[in-house]
């Protein structure tokens, strides 16, 4: 049997969360998101109220607020990927800014190059308003 295609791009990620956990208590730690290219990202989720674990040389964070029909990235960051801010409480004044209650953290791009390809993927097409 050959692949399944690829779901058709879209200009927005989509939220999922992993139907693997469904039921296990922990479908509520780890959600996918379907990138702009159809790619698919597994991201590690916490509270906007502390700022996550993770290992700066490979997280892209996505800042998720909650949106009509699902949750939407409002932004995301690669902390001090192409000179980006690594300080958290900035981060985390601007998410609170644009109502996002989460962070949704990518943490298997393991080269700079790698991090640029999953930021530009998961950002919005369309900047949502601040």
């Amino acid at each position: 049997m050959g692949r399944l295609p690829l779901p058709a791009a879209s200009n927005r990620p989509e939220n999922r969360p992993l139907t693997s956990l469904r039921r296990t208590g922990l479908e509520k730690l780890f959600h996918s998101w379907l990138g702009a290219s159809g790619r698919r990202y597994i991201c590690s989720v916490y509270s906007v109220g502390e700022p996550p674990p993770f290992d700066e040389s490979r997280a892209v964070i996505a800042a998720v607020r909650p949106g009509t029909a699902q949750a939407e990235i409002a932004f995301v960051f690669a902390p001090g990927l192409n000179g980006e801010s690594e300080d958290f409480d900035l981060w985390t004044a601007r998410a609170r800014a644009c109502g996002a209650s989460e962070w949704h953290v990518h943490l298997l791009a393991d080269t700079p190059q790698a991090r640029g390809v999953v930021l530009r993927d998961l950002t919005p097409a369309r900047r949502l308003a601040a």
